[in-house]
């Protein structure tokens, strides 16, 4: 979609919003990712040669998108922009999957992010949930092991991954928190190679993760 055309942008934007209501999002959400979107429409609109249709472009308004508001605000923005990408690119394959699958995001999730990716660190490891066993996780770590992966890798890993699990401690066990946590993490790194990175990573730990919590891979994940 040419970020020209603010006939399809309005499409996009009521037909993303007008989903949420149909499966049941509350007011008060509708109108806050409604105030997002509007902010995320004019970066895109913004993007030199007219052209935010690619995904660099995209990010691109997103990072512009984020700058404009609070850390407490942008987990639910990333969610958002997230959400609403198929419904911008007009990817009716996309959008029939994420309706069919029930996988849009329709309340606030719990989430535990404060300060820096050096202050949350802190903050893990002087908590004592830190010394607490994550069978999930070392289920992973062993498979790192048994795959050959070096000993470095795999510290580092297992630090974001253990911070991951930190973040979504409080929330319900469900693969929407677990995304929750993955898009509010995301607002820890400053580069975009890092954040694809853990993107990676996150979703190769979640069928680890939702494994021991549910027993099978989510239909969620395959949607999202």
């Amino acid at each position: 979609m040419s970020s020209a055309d603010p006939q399809r942008a309005e499409t996009a934007l009521s037909a993303y919003l007008n989903l949420l209501k149909n499966k049941g999002a509350a007011t008060n959400v509708v109108t806050r990712r409604k105030h997002f979107l509007r902010h995320l429409l004019t970066a895109l609109e913004s993007e030199e040669g007219s052209n935010g249709s690619d995904d660099a472009g995209y990010r691109r308004s997103v990072d512009a998108t984020l700058s404009k508001f609070p850390q407490e605000q942008q987990i639910e923005i990333i969610t958002t922009a997230r959400e609403f990408h198929p419904f911008w690119l007009g990817d009716l394959k996309t959008i029939a999957r994420l309706n069919a699958a029930d996988a849009l995001s329709l309340q606030h999730i719990p989430v535990d992010v404060r300060g820096s990716l050096f202050d949350m660190f802190q903050r893990l490891d002087s908590d004592a949930w830190a010394k607490q066993e994550q069978v999930c996780l070392n289920q992973y770590l062993a498979h790192l092991g048994q795959s050959g992966a070096d000993d470095a890798m795999v510290d580092i890993r297992e630090r974001l991954l253990l911070l991951l699990l930190y973040v979504i401690r409080h929330a319900d066990p469900t693969p929407f928190a677990y995304r929750a946590g993955v898009d509010a993490m995301l607002t820890l790194f400053t580069k975009e190679d890092t954040r694809r990175v853990f993107l990676e990573l996150a979703r190769e730990f979640f069928y680890f993760w939702n494994g021991f919590h549910e027993g099978q891979a989510s239909t969620l994940a395959r949607a999202a």
